[in-house]
């Protein structure tokens, strides 16, 4: 019998990880698409385990108020922790309670499709038996705007450009070097070797970094067979046309800026993951700065 046509009986206890600073309408949405998405899935149980990063919109009251049948743990934020410093709080805590099969982390502007569940109980007996563990099974989400793939997991076409690609859901379960945070589920069997996020990071970087590594380790990651999730990529591709009209002192600080270019974390995950390419980074990085016009026709050049 084909996996996906199996009635499944595995049950499965999930933590699920978010981190949430302000943005109060985007997580009540995603907080109903999770409610709507258990309603007929009595194989999964879960608890959130939410990170609020010092919100001030009322965010905790907000949660707690409108979802009491949900089991929701809020963990106070130093106001300082960003998207992955939020995820390895929220991580921690719950490797601490312990008894959970796997980790979803779960981004608060994804939107949760009714197929999720099943679709990793169908991931979790298909890595178990192909491989003789459980890995990291990646959702793909589309955006609602132009119906395309938005997150998901991904290969690298170029591993000295980076240049990647989108695997696009076909309806089997495909493999994958790394993948988007947005909605991914880590077995157990990773966390217990890999651990949680690398605390280094700031913001961005923690979910590529983890996934790749754990390829590189020999665990599967490979994404679910459909999509599993509406998440819209607002990350504008403009090629720097904002970043050109700014000063140098105001390139590099943005160059440095957690929510800007991020060098730091650009050159840990180069260190981490592609440790030939940290001395090319590191100049480019500076060469973007101090000559963003040139840098950026490079830039378009390599990625065609």
């Amino acid at each position: 019998m084909d996996i996906g046509e199996e009635k499944f009986e595995t049950t499965m206890n999930i933590a699920i990880l978010i981190t949430v600073f302000n943005r109060v309408e985007k997580t009540l949405a995603c907080f109903t698409s999770l409610r709507y998405s258990l309603k007929n899935s009595k194989d999964v149980h879960i608890k959130v385990f939410l990170t609020d990063d010092g919100s001030t919109d009322g965010t905790k009251e907000k949660v707690l108020t409108s979802f009491p049948d949900l089991d929701i743990e809020i963990l106070p934020g130093s106001g300082q922790l960003f998207w992955n410093g939020g995820m390895i709080n929220s991580w921690r805590e719950a490797v601490k309670e312990g008894d959970f099969d796997g980790y979803l982390w779960l981004n608060n502007d994804s939107i949760i499709l009714p197929n999720l569940w099943e679709e990793l109980i169908a991931a979790d007996k298909y890595s178990k038996s192909q491989f003789g563990k459980g890995g990291i099974y990646v959702g793909s989400t589309y955006n609602l705007s132009k119906t395309n793939i938005s997150y998901g997991g991904f290969n690298f076409i170029n591993k000295w450009t980076l240049k990647d690609e989108f695997v696009i859901p076909n309806g089997e379960f495909q493999a994958c070097e790394a993948a988007h945070g947005n909605i991914t589920y880590v077995s157990n069997d990773v966390v217990k070797t890999e651990g949680v996020f690398y605390e280094g990071y700031i913001h961005s970087g923690g979910d590529h970094d983890y996934s790749y590594l754990a390829h590189k380790h020999g665990y599967p990651v490979f994404i679910l067979r459909d999509y599993v999730g509406i998440c819209e990529n607002d990350h504008k591709e403009n090629y720097g046309s904002d970043f050109k009209s700014l000063s140098m002192k105001e390139r590099f600080k943005y160059l440095k800026s957690p929510l800007g270019y991020n060098l730091k974390n650009t050159l840990i995950f180069q260190r981490r993951c592609f440790p030939y390419r940290y001395i090319p980074v590191l100049i480019a990085g500076y060469f973007k700065a101090l000559f963003p016009n040139l840098s950026f026709f490079i830039y378009r050049q390599l990625r065609k």
